[in-house]
C-alpha cells in the first residue's frame, strides 16, 4: 500500500473516509496523485485485505470538473450508493461499496453543483407526473432509506431492547439477548426496507454492527446475568471483517460473556464457517445457532459445528405441556445436544407449564414473556459508559 491513513481530516484534496464501528472517527485516506488505485494487492495505493476484493479492484481519476471511479473488471463488482458501476463521476458524501468495505467520498469545503440526498429527493419530488409513478416512489424509497440509515449511524441514533434469558433450574437471570429497537429504521417509509435488501449497500451491516456496539455498551447496566447475546443475521456471516468485529467487542464487554447468535439457515460446513467459529471460540465468545425446528438427526450432522447454544424454534414451545409429539422432539435435541455439551435453549415460552416442561426435557435456559417483555435500558447513555 503506497498511501498511509491520515489521522487529521482536513486536506486540500479529495479524500476517502472508512468508518469502523468501534471507532467514532473515520480513518481518513487522502487521495493524492492519480490514478489512486483500490485492492487487495500491495501495489494498491489503498489496500482492502479481503477475499472479496481483486487484486486491483477499482481506481480513481481525475474527470472534467471532478473525479471519476471506475471499476477495474473486478469479480465482485464496484457499487456507487447501491448502484452497481462502470464508471462514475463522484459527488461529495457518495457512498462507495467494495465488498464489506464502505468509503465515503469527500471533498474539502464541499462542491458546487454535487446534489446531496436532500437535492435528490428535491428534484425527484417536482418530476412528479413526469416519471412513471412506481420508478419515483422506488426511488424515493431508496433516497429516504439510505439517508435515513446514513443519519442514524453518523448521530448513533439506534437503540436496543433486551430480552431476559432465565436459568429454568434455578429460576434466576442468566442472561439477555439484545433486539433491536431502531427509531430511524421503523420510520422509513414503505418498501425502504425491501428496497435496501435488495441493493449492494451496506449500510445495513454497518447498522447491525452499530447497535451490536451500543448493546455491549449499555450491558454495563445489566447487573444480572452474565451472558449477553448478540444476533447476526445470514448476510453477515459471509462478511470477512465480522469475527474481527465480534472480538473487538468482546474487549468492551464489561465482565459479560458474550455470544454470537448465528441464523441456523447460515450455518454451514465449507471452510469459511469453520474458521469463523474457530476465531470465536479462541476469544473466547459463544456461538448460539437460533430458530433450529429440524430433530435428532440433524443435531448430530452438525457435531462438527456444534455450537455452545442451540435456541429452539419458538413454535416447539408453543403449547408443548399438552403436545406428546413435540415433547418427544425436543427430548431427543437435547440428548444430541448433549453428546457434544451443548446447552438447549427454549423460546417463546408463554406460561408457567410450558417453563416447567421445557425444564423437565433437559433445556437449560428460557426466554419468552413469560419472563416479561424485552425491555430498553434509559437512554441517552451516560458518559461514563
Amino acid at each position: 500500500m503506497r498511501t498511509k491513513p491520515l489521522a487529521a481530516t482536513s486536506t486540500a484534496l479529495p479524500w476517502l473516509e472508512r468508518y469502523a464501528p468501534e471507532s467514532s472517527k473515520p480513518e481518513v485516506i487522502e487521495i493524492g496523485s492519480v490514478p489512486f488505485t483500490i485492492g487487495r494487492s500491495e501495489e494498491c495505493d489503498y489496500q482492502i485485505a479481503s477475499s472479496r476484493v481483486s487484486r486491483t479492484h477499482a481506481e480513481i481519476s481525475k474527470s472534467a470538473g471532478g473525479y471519476a471511479l471506475r471499476d477495474l473488471g473486478s469479480t465482485n463488482g464496484t457499487f456507487v450508493n447501491g448502484q452497481k458501476i462502470e464508471q462514475v463521476r463522484l459527488n461529495e458524501g457518495d457512498l462507495v461499496v467494495i465488498a464489506d468495505v464502505e468509503l465515503t467520498y469527500r471533498i474539502s469545503g464541499g462542491q458546487a453543483g454535487h446534489k446531496t440526498a436532500t437535492q435528490v429527493m428535491g428534484q425527484v419530488e417536482a418530476a412528479a407526473g413526469e416519471a412513471d409513478e412506481g420508478e419515483e416512489n422506488s426511488s424515493l424509497d431508496l433516497i429516504q432509506a439510505v439517508r435515513g440509515l446514513q443519519e442514524a449511524i453518523l448521530c448513533r441514533s439506534v437503540q436496543n431492547r433486551f430480552q431476559l434469558l432465565v436459568d429454568l433450574a434455578t429460576g434466576q437471570p442468566a442472561g439477555y439477548e439484545t433486539l433491536h429497537s431502531d427509531p430511524a429504521t421503523s420510520r422509513l417509509p414503505r418498501n425502504a426496507e425491501r428496497v435496501l435488501e435488495t441493493t449492494e449497500c451496506r449500510l445495513t451491516e454497518r447498522i447491525h454492527q452499530l447497535h451490536r456496539l451500543v448493546a455491549v455498551e449499555q450491558s454495563a447496566r445489566l447487573a444480572e446475568g452474565s451472558l449477553l447475546f448478540l444476533p447476526l443475521t445470514a448476510a453477515e456471516v459471509g462478511a470477512d471483517s465480522l469475527a474481527d468485529s465480534l472480538i473487538r467487542l468482546s474487549r468492551l464487554a464489561h465482565g459479560k460473556q458474550l455470544v454470537a447468535q448465528v441464523p441456523e439457515s447460515a450455518v454451514v460446513d465449507i471452510p469459511y464457517f469453520r474458521d469463523f467459529l474457530t476465531r470465536l471460540r479462541q476469544a473466547k465468545i459463544g456461538v448460539a445457532y437460533d430458530g433450529f425446528g429440524g430433530g435428532q438427526q440433524q443435531v448430530g450432522a452438525q457435531q462438527e459445528l456444534a455450537p455452545d447454544y442451540l435456541k429452539l424454534a419458538q413454535a416447539l414451545a408453543r403449547g408443548v405441556d399438552k403436545s406428546s409429539p413435540r415433547q418427544k422432539q425436543i427430548r431427543e435435541i437435547v440428548e444430541a445436544a448433549a453428546k457434544t455439551k451443548t446447552q438447549v435453549i427454549a423460546t417463546g415460552v408463554h406460561t408457567e407449564n410450558e417453563a416447567q416442561m421445557c425444564s423437565e426435557l433437559g433445556c437449560r435456559l428460557a426466554q419468552g414473556d413469560h419472563y416479561g417483555r424485552p425491555q430498553t435500558i434509559g437512554w441517552p447513555l451516560d458518559a461514563a459508559v
